[in-house]
């Protein structure tokens, strides 16, 4: 398995980009806390673009190339390799996706950055839909978890973006999730509150606008824009000046 880690990553250090000021490097940006990860500075089309032309192992059966994707996102020190490895998951059909379900509820171990959490929220949302009563507890687990990434998957898994489901998670369940973190002091899960509370408002207009003046005060700061980026310039208005009288 080793070497195939080897062969994707000796592919990427040949894109590897140019030096860059520090206000623009990945590290500095994405969010990384535990610094598992070596950062190659790729555009992310650029490593899309190699994740299609495949590697040594892509004609193996789906059932090895999982295998060694999965070896990869366990052993990779570095993003962009890891990215990649999650690039090849998101392609896969929903039903593959389930089959390597106990593979993929490890995965979120090895998240520290918003960029593979977001790509893993997209894995988990495409589950939820799929077998929702399935994944319940997995989500209750992560939304106590101390790991704030655990808690940040709990709420932005849920749907990720709400326009791509087709079945949609009832807005009790989607509210049980956020009401714990409301006062999350990990910026990133604050972002999630937003994130969540948006695409809630996109499919439960009336309930979360509702939500959201019972609330205005106590959505955190980082949340707060996301939240609210969907309402109109009247509402959104309103909201803000409640939650200026509210504090």
């Amino acid at each position: 398995m080793k070497k195939y880690l080897t062969e994707v990553q000796s592919a990427l250090k040949k894109l590897r980009g140019a030096p860059q000021p520090s206000k623009y490097l990945p590290e500095n940006y994405i969010g990384s806390e535990y610094k598992y990860y070596e950062h190659y500075n790729i555009r992310v089309p650029v490593i899309r673009k190699l994740g299609q032309q495949g590697f040594s192992f892509s004609e193996f059966s789906i059932k090895e190339q999982w295998k060694i994707w999965d070896y990869i996102w366990q052993n990779s020190d570095v993003f962009d390799l890891s990215l990649i490895a999650i690039h090849f998951v998101n392609k896969r059909p929903i039903e593959e996706l389930y089959s390597n379900r106990k593979k993929l509820l490890r995965w979120v171990k090895r998240i520290d950055n918003w960029a593979l959490s977001d790509e893993y929220s997209n894995v988990m949302a495409k589950l939820n839909e799929y077998k929702s009563a399935e994944f319940k507890s997995i989500f209750d687990k992560w939304n106590n978890s101390s790991n704030p990434w655990e808690r940040r998957a709990s709420m932005v898994g849920l749907q990720y973006y709400s326009q791509m489901r087709k079945k949609y998670v009832p807005y009790k369940t989607i509210i049980k999730m956020v009401d714990p973190h409301l006062e999350d002091n990990h910026y990133y899960v604050q972002k999630a509150v937003g994130w969540t509370l948006r695409e809630c408002w996109n499919v439960y207009p009336k309930q979360t606008y509702e939500y959201l003046q019972k609330n205005a005060h106590l959505i955190p700061t980082g949340g707060w824009t996301a939240a609210t980026e969907k309402l109109s310039k009247r509402d959104k208005g309103r909201l803000t000046k409640l939650r200026k009288k509210l504090k």
